[in-house]
């Protein structure tokens, strides 16, 4: 593995940058842990109580009756913000929207089935399964299997 550490003026903030062949588990483990250093975090809420979660433990990121859940392995937790500034701050590589109303943690996908026509159901590796919508086939296809 080669890591070069790159200091130019023409940075307006802060880069880190993780490329490879194809995505395995050492790269997956390095951008968790580089997630899990640099402090992005989403401040969740349960019960009344505030939490904070970092990227790499949401599983999925949903609205449902006009509020945001935030779901981990564990459970689901209530945000503050908007699906779609959620969006803006997340890594795009990793998170993919999948609908209108969803987004995913790429990472935590078991299982896809695309044999029900025009859509393709996931199963996630916390055990839920959800769907994505039409409108998002396509992204998420040239997302996870290259355009195939």
């Amino acid at each position: 593995m080669k890591i070069k550490y790159d200091i130019q003026e023409i940075y307006k903030e802060n880069e880190i940058h993780l490329c490879g062949r194809d995505k395995n588990e050492e790269l997956v483990e390095l951008y968790q842990g580089i997630l899990n250093l640099t402090g992005s975090v989403i401040t969740a809420y349960s019960g009344g109580e505030a939490v904070r979660l970092t990227y790499a433990q949401i599983v999925r990121i949903y609205s449902e009756n006009k509020k945001v859940y935030v779901r981990t392995r564990e459970q689901s937790y209530e945000v503050k913000e908007r699906l779609y500034s959620l969006e803006e701050r997340l890594p795009s590589g990793t998170f993919i929207r999948i609908s209108n109303s969803e987004m995913i943690n790429s990472d935590y996908i078991k299982r896809l089935d695309m044999s029900i026509s025009g859509t393709i159901r996931l199963t996630l590796k916390n055990g839920d399964e959800t769907y994505v919508s039409r409108r998002y086939v396509k992204t998420i296809k040239e997302a996870l299997l290259g355009g195939k």
